[in-house]
This record gives structure tokens, sequence and C-alpha cells, in this order.
């Protein structure tokens, strides 16, 4: 109901759009994992949420429920309850090439501001975040006291930059790349959400969104809008200048892993995860 001078113009056509427009009978999650399309797929849902009025949610951490008044629930780091993904709702999953996420973590996290990855201070012994990554907050302590370990009480980003090209990729190996292969590689297939590479998401921008937004039951209508809206952040339609200044696209190029691979850190992938590229349908 509409009392006038509480309600913006704003909220009045969006409560309007989900009055009439289309909405999901059911609340959808979207599942992106670090350095796998999360920055781009925040940034479009959230403006095409608010665009068809519907309303984005997101979570950092383990999701076990959907929020209240969501229609599209974001996980950003990959990581949920068995629960949770037997609910039964409708979900989009987007997956990356494992070598090429240990690539862009070793180049992202040498330059970026992010908490976890720049905090030195460990003097709190229940290893909160932001001692430990957003995924491991609720792990065990003992989980969170080998990670803690692994960085000798320098930060993230001092451990990393501190080691040469071949170490700095082995340790991201076995730091944050190791967590988001583990949840990648894990997932039980489930008809009712839709896997994506994130590597055909920007080879076929339009193709793939138009794609997501038909999963997600948007109106035919509603999915021209909304592509309008995506093609705006799509890296293949900016200029050269602009993916430099984007502090997550460490290069326009998405496929890195075979420049960086050396027959070190090679050996170091296939020891600890195999054909974990080959589970995910890369060769």
């Amino acid at each position: 109901m509409y009392l006038p001078g509480l309600w913006t113009a704003k909220q009045i056509v969006l409560s309007l759009r989900r009055a009439l427009g289309s909405k999901p009978p059911e609340p959808i999650f979207i599942l992106t994992y670090h350095k796998v399309a999360t920055v781009l797929i925040r940034k479009v849902m959230m403006e095409v949420t608010e665009k068809i009025g519907w309303r984005y949610s997101s979570t950092k951490g383990i999701a076990d429920t959907f929020p209240k008044k969501t229609d599209i629930f974001h996980i950003i780091h990959g990581t949920g309850t068995k629960d949770f993904y037997k609910s039964g709702n409708k979900g989009i999953r987007i997956i990356r090439d494992p070598r090429d996420v240990i690539v862009s973590g070793f180049l992202y996290h040498q330059r970026c501001t992010e908490k976890w990855c720049i905090n030195s201070n460990f003097s709190d012994p229940r290893r909160p975040f932001p001692q430990v990554p957003w995924p491991l907050d609720t792990a065990d302590l003992l989980t969170k006291e080998r990670y803690v370990a692994s960085l000798g009480g320098l930060s993230y980003q001092e451990k990393i930059r501190s080691l040469c090209k071949e170490e700095g990729l082995i340790f991201e190996m076995d730091g944050f790349a190791k967590i988001t292969i583990d949840e990648m590689i894990s997932w039980k297939e489930n008809e009712a959400v839709l896997t994506i590479k994130m590597e055909d998401l920007i080879a076929d921008f339009d193709g793939q969104f138009e794609k997501i937004f038909t999963w997600f039951g948007i109106g035919e209508v509603d999915v021209a809008a909304c592509l309008e809206i995506a093609v705006a952040h799509d890296m293949n339609r900016m200029e050269e200048k602009e993916i430099a200044s984007n502090p997550h696209i460490s290069t326009g190029k998405l496929k890195k892993w075979e420049e960086y691979f050396t027959p070190g850190v090679s050996q170091a992938y296939q020891e600890r995860f195999a054909d974990a590229h080959t589970k995910l349908g890369y060769e």
C-alpha cells in the first residue's frame, strides 16, 4: 500500500514491477567462486534485478537458507550446505578451468586490498575472518590453524609477494585456489542447476546471458532489457584503458595457465589435483 511521503518514486515503480511483471515462484541462486566471474555476476545481477523489480541478496559465507525478501541469491564463494543445494530451487553455477583459477589468484592477490588478504593480525585465537578467508570462517579450528600456519606470520599478500613466480603459484595452489578447486570438483550434479563455464560466458557473452535470464524465467521483453544492461560489463566490448583500470582483471587474456605453468608448477598441480580440470570438462 502506498503511503504518500513515505515511498520514493523509485520504490513505487519497483513495487508495480513486482506486482505486474514476471517473478520467480521460488528464490533462485547463483553460485560463483573466488576469481570465477564473481564481480561480473554481482554487477550485472544487481542492475538487472533493480530494472525488473526483483530483489538481490548475496553472501560471502556458507549458504544454508535463502534470505527473506530475496528473488536472486548470489553465493559469492561457492560455499553452501548439502541441504541447501538439495532444496530443489533453480540455480546457476559458474565454473572455470582450475589452472586459470590458480594463475588468476596468484596475480590478483599480489595487488588486491581485500581484508583477509592483507590481514597480518592473528591475535584472536578463534581465527575468525579476516584471519582466514570467508569460506573458512565456519571451518573447524584445526583447519583454520593449518591455514594460518602456512602464512608464517605474514599476511597472505606479503607471503605471496615474498616468493618467486613458481613458488608463488604453488603457494596459491595450496591457498585460496585450493578452496575454490575443491568446491568446484566436489559438486554433485543437480538437474535444477545450470552449469556454465566462465570461458563460454566471456566468449559468447550475449548468448550465455540470454540463457541465464531465460533459465531464471524472466519474461521475453525483460530479457532484452536485461541484455542491454549486461553488455555494458562485457570485457570484449571494453577499451584497453578500461580493462587496465579494473582491479579484478589481471589481463584481457582469459586463458593464462599455459604461459605460467612451468614443468615444476605442472607437477605440483598434478600431485594435488590430478585430473580436476578434465572432471570439469576442460581438456
